[in-house]
């Protein structure tokens, strides 16, 4: 008989999260390869699952602690693994890049914090997951037309307004997390974490 922990490894939206996890490599090698429609088809397939185990979280009450560790874990290998690969074409990348890499930072540091402090792991919010919705849109976008590195308005623009995104999001959590640690804000009682 399984352990409750065990099982809880095992919920619909947490295997999910492990699919994702290894449609990384699958991404890296179709758009290394130049197989640029697959590896666009990739990106949206791991944002559906994103978005669909959040639901399936949220509908079926399969909310647990490790699923509110997995999502964005893969969410943020995600970013990390496909920003990194598009670094290759895209110079203007090392922007995003490298805030993903400082948002990132400061919410694993932030979130062990608050786990160490409240013993509950934190879901994401609404400006999350716009981040990494439109994060997903806009490297759908360059990996499937390929615009020319050099143009401001093809591809350096989507570029910078992902890059905005990230930086609004990374100053929200950092406003939220500054609340909670002062006692001025309580977590809410827990929702799926989608971001």
């Amino acid at each position: 008989m399984l352990s409750e922990k065990k099982k809880e490894l095992l919920l619909i939206p947490n295997l999910l999260c492990y699919l994702r996890l290894l449609l990384l490599p699958v991404f890296a090698v179709l758009y290394c390869r130049g197989q640029h429609i697959w590896a666009t088809v990739t990106v949206l397939f791991s944002a559906f699952t994103d978005v669909a185990d959040g639901y399936i979280a949220r509908k079926f009450n399969m909310v647990s602690e490790a699923g509110k560790f997995l999502d964005p874990l893969a969410d943020k290998l995600t970013q990390a693994v496909v920003s990194g690969c598009l670094l290759i074409r895209y110079p203007m990348m090392w922007i995003l890049f490298s805030v993903i890499l400082v948002k990132e930072s400061f919410q694993a540091i932030g979130g062990l914090l608050l786990y160490r402090k409240l013993r509950k792991m934190r879901s994401s919010e609404w400006f999350g997951k716009l981040s990494t919705f439109v994060f997903y849109t806009v490297m759908a976008y360059l990996v499937l037309f390929s615009p020319d590195a050099t143009s401001f308005w093809s591809s350096t623009l989507p570029i910078l307004v992902s890059t905005g995104m990230m930086l609004l999001a990374l100053s929200l959590y950092g406003y939220r997390f500054i609340q909670v640690v002062t006692g001025l804000k309580k977590l809410p009682e827990e929702s799926a974490a989608t971001e």
